[in-house]
């Protein structure tokens, strides 16, 4: 039987959260507001907010959802005055040095991806990741699949969103409008991936209709394994505030097909196929880490309710920054709450 050290913590974790745990950095920003942001900040960028996917469940239509607003950004049309602001944003942020992550939408499809991916790189900051449902990685973007740019651009974690590994069940929960990254595209990725020390992970939302139970994740693992991964994670959809949401289709697919990491882990703790590595405690959100043989097994579970419930008690820290279609940077996914540096035009 595995060790229970991660029980306590696991049965009682934002009880536990504990801001004196935790270091920050003093910063100034728009207005010589004062903030502490936190040590190990990522910095979010936004390519824009649109994806060739429809998924159920939209992790990224669940902020703005939550907050009672629909998801439809603002945005800078202008690709000139977008690449200006971001190259102030980044040139601004040097000092804190935060990791930084390209998301969306689905950023493979987007066109300004290159010059994002660029003037990361020109500015050297340090971990950099990218999320995406895979499709584009593959395609020709100026004379190199897209791929070549993540790495020519010293990209060092690829985040590959999946919720199954049927092609079936995956396609009708991720509903793409166009373009897919079949099971046979992950495997080119994964060994040109960790051929030029670019390592992916793939990323599955548990779901009733998908990846439900310890069964499930141990098939997914071990289907992805011999794609050549060894690197996987599975969060649990985000708990929210029902009262301000405006979309109810995805809310009461959200509702139905809920799957508690905690019922898992429980069966984790007597299997011997898992090694507990570690824990990690955030403001809104609590993690695991096992070995699973050749695997590192990431879980997660977070709680859109419990990350503005902390908000509220530390109005001055900056837990994250996302750098917004819109030209603004803010301490949220919604563009137009805890702005941070405001844009407002040239």
């Amino acid at each position: 039987m595995n060790t229970l050290k991660f029980q306590p913590i696991r049965e009682k974790r934002q009880e536990c959260f504990d801001l004196e745990n935790y270091s920050f950095n003093d910063f100034t920003f728009d207005n010589d507001v004062k903030k502490r942001v936190y040590s190990n900040v990522n910095l979010s960028i936004f390519t824009d907010d649109y994806c060739n996917a429809n998924c159920k469940f939209c992790v990224a239509q669940l902020r703005f959802e939550n907050k009672g607003q629909m998801y439809k950004k603002c945005r800078l049309r202008n690709d000139e005055e977008y690449f200006a602001r971001l190259e102030y944003v980044l040139d601004y942020l040097r000092p804190l040095n935060p990791s930084v992550s390209i998301t969306g939408g689905e950023p493979t499809k987007s066109h300004r991806l290159k010059r994002i991916l660029e003037l990361i790189n020109k500015y050297g900051y340090r971990k950099r990741t990218l999320t995406t449902n895979g499709s584009g990685l593959l395609d020709d973007m100026q004379g190199k699949p897209v791929i070549q740019h993540i790495v020519d651009n010293g990209f060092s974690h690829l985040n590959i969103s999946r919720t199954h590994f049927d092609e079936d069940i995956n396609k009708s929960i991720m509903q793409y409008e166009t373009g897919y990254c079949s099971n046979d595209d992950l495997r080119k990725i994964t060994a040109f991936a960790r051929a030029n020390n670019l390592r992916p992970r793939m990323s599955c939302v548990l779901l009733k209709e998908g990846i439900h139970d310890l069964d499930g994740i141990i098939k997914y693992l071990n289907f992805y394994e011999e794609l050549g991964m060894d690197n996987v994670i599975f969060r649990e959809l985000m708990d929210f505030d029902h009262k301000n949401m405006s979309n109810l289709e995805k809310m009461n697919y959200c509702d139905a097909n809920k799957v508690r990491l905690n019922d898992i882990w429980k069966e984790i703790d007597k299997d011997e196929r898992f090694s507990p590595i570690r824990q990690l405690l955030g403001y809104y959100y609590y993690v695991e880490v096992y070995k699973y043989r050749s695997i590192d097994m990431v879980s997660e579970s977070a709680n859109l309710v419990k990350l503005y419930e902390q908000k509220e008690v530390a109005k001055d820290v900056v837990f994250e920054m996302v750098f917004h279609p819109n030209g603004n940077l803010n301490g949220s996914w919604v563009d137009n709450e805890d702005i941070l540096l405001e844009y407002n035009g040239k």
